[in-house]
């Protein structure tokens, strides 16, 4: 006799396209350079969340947040950095 195995399906969200850090007060992004800058093409895309934490709490940031944004027609989610310590 087989024995059928179920496996339980589970949904992944989806991971963001781009990871950013952006200033609350200046409503402007960081750069790869550590300056703030206007526009979200020309600002660093962290590889992940760890790795945008730490350069925030490493450059001594206040006042920003952390930008996931996703493709296609989702949302930007916004997590304040104070949210995390």
């Amino acid at each position: 006799m087989k024995c059928k195995l179920w496996r339980m399906k589970t949904r992944r969200p989806p991971l963001p396209a781009q990871l950013l850090v952006r200033h609350l007060s200046y409503k402007k992004f960081l750069s790869p350079a550590g300056r703030w800058v206007k526009r979200a093409e020309t600002a660093f895309h962290f590889p992940n969340l760890l790795n945008a934490i730490n350069t925030c709490l490493g450059r001594g940031l206040e006042d920003v947040e952390l930008i996931l944004r996703f493709e296609g027609n989702r949302r930007d989610r916004r997590i304040p950095l104070t949210a995390i310590q």
